[in-house]
């Protein structure tokens, strides 16, 4: 039997119908951690669809495409001049803890610093760009970070000690505009760390995961100085 093209196109159109309810009814049944991302079903996607993408490829193991939706996300924010204030800081941290896990710390560096330039009172985007200051060898950088940080957090015993322990292996390294000069306390630094945000939980269960390769006596390479201060913590 020969079909017109009406006939064909009153076919198709309650078959396409059928094919998108198979497609949301499947993404309501499936797990949160198993659905797919939701810019498949929408189309379009959005900065809050594409973080949420981000995180659920990272929940499963996928971190290249995570690293692709956290990225498309800071590029929507561009493209749409997105003001800076009202960005989403979590964006480019959760990159950023990304990057620092593969070891990639010049991107991680890049992330974290973002998230501070858009959330400056964010405490652990500080506290993570601190610690990879610290592994890339800019000990000013990662000083003046973590001097901030141990003033906001001097009401908060356990995390001020953990900072305290952080900068006592930077004593020798000076401020800017402090060489020759030994002051109590750095200019601006109270009105400063008064604006941080303190969130010690997430402090303390995001620092940069340390090598997990076993090395022979004779491979053995010298510890750097985050290395050598949580040997002594362990010590």
């Amino acid at each position: 039997m020969v079909m017109n093209r009406q006939q064909i196109g009153r076919q198709a159109v309650p078959l396409g119908l059928k094919t998108v309810g198979c497609l949301l009814s499947l993404a309501v049944a499936m797990p949160a951690h198993a659905q797919p991302p939701m810019t498949l079903l929408t189309g379009e996607p959005t900065v809050a669809q594409l973080k949420e993408d981000g995180a659920r490829y990272l929940q499963m193991g996928f971190h290249t495409l995570a690293i692709n939706a956290y990225r498309s996300a800071i590029e929507l924010e561009e493209k749409t001049l997105v003001l800076p204030s009202e960005r989403d800081p979590d964006v480019p941290f959760n990159l950023g803890l990304i990057y620092a896990r593969q070891g990639k710390l010049a991107e991680a560096r890049a992330a974290f610093q973002r998230s501070v330039e858009v959330d400056p009172s964010g405490f652990k985007a500080r506290y993570q760009l601190a610690l990879v200051d610290l592994k890339l060898g800019n000990l000013v950088a990662a000083k003046e970070q973590l001097t901030l940080l141990a003033h906001a957090a001097s009401n908060h015993p356990e995390t001020h000690s953990h900072i305290q322990a952080l900068l006592a292996t930077l004593e020798s390294v000076p401020l800017p505009g402090q060489q020759g000069k030994n002051p109590a306390r750095p200019p601006a630094v109270e009105s400063e760390a008064a604006k941080l945000l303190l969130e010690p939980q997430k402090t303390e269960t995001a620092a940069l995961p340390t090598a997990t390769e076993k090395k022979g006596p004779e491979e053995e390479k010298p510890l750097s100085l985050l290395q050598r201060l949580r040997q002594q913590e362990r010590d």
